[in-house]
């Protein structure tokens, strides 16, 4: 061995630091190279120099990014409270409304300084939400923040479309890799007396590939000569792997197994004795062992990882212990995700069965596990009979996920627990009927909308409970699945809605006695809801209020959205318009406050509903305008009541030869819970269409239909919402039928509706001629500052144009914006 000692030191890269300088430059950067060409290390020195504090995420295996979101929130947390206390209760986005949501907190955490993210080894998450993610928060070109991924490879990411709009760039390998004079330097500083033959050898052998650098530098010191041809792999097992004693190799190779993690977590682990002494140890003999201050962890870089997992040699058995133990260190952190997705790794889901059956154990995230439905698939029958609660997880899961085969599945579980705890002597008393009770309430899943039923059901789980509360479904869960309308989702039957809403006000409130509270205020709501459609007015406004304040006693926001959809649809009906949008504009602000993914989106459906009666289809959520309904759960987006909203949105933006076809594929949708308010909504759409295509006939034939199917249960208002197009229709059946009492309320109750609007008709929305030009330049893909340029104003004038275009349009961005000024007509395009 030489008497000079390798330096483990960086070289201060000028050349890579004057490229990373641009990042403002572009929403996106990308750094892509081979395993070990000092990408992460670049990035990280990088950021240590420049004094910015980046988001920071590490990805560690091959898997989805959902489990990786809670740890990218909690990165923005320790930055922002607010902002990573948002996204976390947000979760990864799975539709349209969702990313909004997400965009808009990401939107606010870059509002007022710089902030980067870096996503680390991008390569090891294969997922197409992540990637759609990335390109919305790139197009959406947010003015402070900016995006890294590092990665060995952008298999499956469309970054040539972003280079084409100029909103990405590259640093690619060649521009990583080490020049002749940069090798020279590093040799140098890690290398006190390097002799010169020695350091031309490295260059050559070397190739700017800074991994293979060091270790011919670390062969050097330990003896071996440059210019053996070895291989990577062979230079760390002689220059670094066989230099240390077997206990250390066999500690290396166990460490193997994480990528990061904790001195403590290390030893009980691998179960090693000295485990924080040999840490230290090999942090302070080599580049490949790293420690984060900040985050007290220890990471291994992708060479030493992939040297070290080749020589793992476990047998199954052996690879099953470590992971069990991995688990257990997880489960005892309180992460159950990563416990149970190592539990099945370990092929010990009886674990995961005896940790989950425990109700303490429950949490809204079971569902979520790597793992979780090969093992629901995998399951036999007799494993959910012997931990009953757990399968009822697994099941509840499975019915409200969406898709078929897991729905199928479920729902085939369910019955087969049913038969099972049917009849069982040999259980105690108390426990089978808890069983029998928690069973009979993941039914009501399965007779969804079928109000009598569930009526039923919950009479039967009231009785099998005798006071107890319910362990699979609490007050947090959902009541009102997304729509802004409880009685839409259970009126089914024609000429049964009293009947249906009757049922509901009585039977429907014992569902809170067995959990906690969870639907408390149904029977205030119902009244008001019936009361709202038939034209009761005064019975709306009071039930409603009523509900408002009997849901807050047990925080049921949804009923609580529900009954102020009642009040503000009552005051538009009443001409009170400027009230209504500042009371939905109270509303949205105290419900975004809880970060709720589905109460955000019915607030979204409230939105579009009421600015489609006010005329103003601008100002409706973008998805809703065009239709982009993107559902990966069953209950996402309000039971198709989304598809009412997105109706009126193309009524109020007057595309009546869209609006009929949309007619014929909407049935399809209402016809899956047979939404009888669905259908009443969609007859309107037809009648509206074909009279501005087809002229009065054709409109009064469609609007006949329509109010016949309104007319046995006296459903009213969706007529007088339309009145401004109906009014014509409903004169002309009148002419036709002057003995129709029902269609004479409806034309009676349509003029004071048209009386009541023109006393506060909102002001059309007009950009003016500068506000057009600096959102087209943006739509150009031309930044602030250039925008100033060209226009010949300051950047500050820009951001205010910017600010009243979003405050016009009632939009929270750049995106959202420009989409919604083209779609109406706003700014056009040559």
């Amino acid at each position: 061995m030489r008497d000079a000692t390798m330096q483990l030191n960086i070289l201060k890269r000028k050349r890579i630091n004057a490229r990373l300088d641009q990042l403002t430059s572009y929403p996106l950067t990308i750094i892509e190279a081979p395993m070990g060409y000092g990408k992460t290390t670049a990035v990280r020195q990088y950021f240590e120099k420049s004094g910015i504090k980046p988001v920071w995420l590490s990805f560690h295996s091959q898997a989805s990014f959902s489990g990786d979101w809670e740890k990218l929130s909690l990165e923005i947390k320790k930055q922002d409270q607010q902002a990573g206390a948002a996204l976390l209760s947000l979760g990864f986005p799975a539709d349209v409304p969702q990313t909004e949501q997400v965009l808009a907190v990401l939107s606010r955490f870059a509002s007022e300084k710089q902030r980067v993210i870096v996503l680390d080894d991008f390569h090891l998450v294969n997922s197409s939400r992540l990637n759609q993610l990335i390109e919305d928060l790139v197009i959406e070109q947010l003015e402070n923040l900016q995006l890294i991924l590092i990665t060995r490879n952008t298999i499956g990411f469309n970054a040539a479309m972003l280079v084409a709009k100029g909103l990405c760039r590259t640093i690619d390998q060649q521009v990583l890799k080490f020049s002749e004079d940069e090798v020279r330097d590093y040799c140098e500083l890690s290398f006190k007396g390097i002799a010169p033959a020695d350091l031309k050898k490295i260059c050559v052998y070397g190739d700017g590939w800074i991994s293979l650098t060091y270790m011919l530098l670390l062969g050097l010191e330990r003896g071996i000569p440059v210019g053996l041809n070895l291989s990577l792999e062979a230079l760390i097992e002689q220059a670094f792997f066989q230099n240390y004693e077997k206990t250390i190799q066999e500690f290396l190779i166990e460490l193997s197994l994480m990528t990061a993690f904790s001195e403590k977590q290390a030893a009980f682990v691998t179960e090693f004795v000295d485990t924080g002494a040999m840490l230290r140890q090999l942090r302070q003999e080599n580049a490949f062992i790293r420690y984060d201050e900040r985050e007290q962890c220890y990471t291994i870089h992708a060479v030493l990882l992939d040297f070290l997992r080749k020589r793992q040699h476990f047998s199954g058995e052996q690879l099953k212990i470590r992971y069990r133990r991995l688990g257990e260190w997880f489960l005892a952190a309180g992460d159950f995700q990563e416990a149970y997705r190592l539990f099945y790794l370990a092929g010990e889901p009886l674990l995961i069965f005896e940790h989950m059956n425990q109700p303490e154990h429950i949490t809204p995230l079971m569902g979520k596990f790597e793992g979780f439905w090969p093992l629901f698939k995998e399951t036999a029958a007799a494993m959910l009979f012997a931990y009953p609660v757990t399968g009822l997880q697994f099941i509840l899961v499975g019915l409200l996920h969406g898709d078929d085969e897991f729905s199928a599945l479920a729902l085939r579980r369910l019955n087969q627990m049913e038969a099972h705890y049917q009849n069982r002597p040999e259980l105690a008393a108390g426990r089978c009927t808890r069983i029998r009770a928690e069973i009979m309430i993941l039914r009501k899943f399965t007779v969804f909308n079928h109000a009598d039923q569930a009526a039923e059901l919950n009479d039967r789980i009231l009785a099998l409970l005798d006071g107890r509360q319910s362990y699979i479904i609490h007050r947090e869960n959902e009541y009102t699945f997304g729509s802004p309308n409880l009685l839409y989702m259970y009126f089914r039957d024609p000429g049964r809605f009293r009947e249906t809403a009757k049922l509901m006000i009585e039977k429907f409130p014992v569902y809170a006695q067995y959990t906690d509270g969870c639907g408390t205020g149904t029977d205030y709501l119902v009244r008001a809801e019936y009361s709202l459609e038939t034209g009761a007015w005064e019975d709306a406004a009071s039930n409603a209020e009523k509900a408002i304040y009997k849901a807050a006693t047990k925080d049921q926001h949804g009923i609580i959205i529900c009954a102020h959809f009642v009040l503000l649809r009552l005051k538009l009906k009443d001409g009170r318009n400027n009230e209504a949008l500042a009371g939905f504009y109270q509303l949205e602000e105290t419900i975004k406050a809880l970060n709720n993914p589905r109460y955000n989106t019915t607030l979204a459906l409230c939105r579009g509903y009421l600015f489609a009666v006010l005329g103003q289809p601008e100002k409706i959520p973008f998805w809703l305008q065009v239709g982009d309904m993107k559902v990966s759960e069953l209950f996402n987006q309000g039971v198709a009541f989304n598809y009412v909203v997105y109706g009126k949105a193309v009524a109020a933006a007057r595309d009546f030869v869209r609006l009929e076809v949309l007619t014929e594929t909407f049935v399809e949708f209402f016809s899956l819970f047979h939404n009888q308010l669905g259908y009443i909504h969609n007859d309107l759409f037809k009648a509206i269409a074909r009279y501005q295509l087809g002229g009065l006939e054709a409109g009064v034939m469609a609007l006949k239909i329509a109010l016949d199917s309104a007319r046995p249960d006296g459903i009213i208002l969706p007529f007088i919402e339309n009145a401004e197009v109906l009014l014509p229709m409903l004169e002309e059946v009148l002419r036709q039928t002057p003995d129709d009492v029902f269609a004479g309320r409806i034309l009676g109750e349509s003029n004071t509706f048209m009386t009541n609007q023109k006393k506060e008709k909102l002001p059309s929305i007009v950009l003016t001629q500068r506000e057009k030009e600096v959102l087209m330049l943006m739509a150009e893909g031309l930044k602030r500052d250039a925008i100033a340029e060209q226009l010949f104003i300051s950047s500050v004038t820009v951001k205010t144009h910017l600010q009243n275009i979003y405050k016009k349009l009632d939009v929270k961005g750049k995106n959202a914006a420009i989409n919604t000024a083209l779609q109406n007509g706003l700014l056009d395009r040559e």
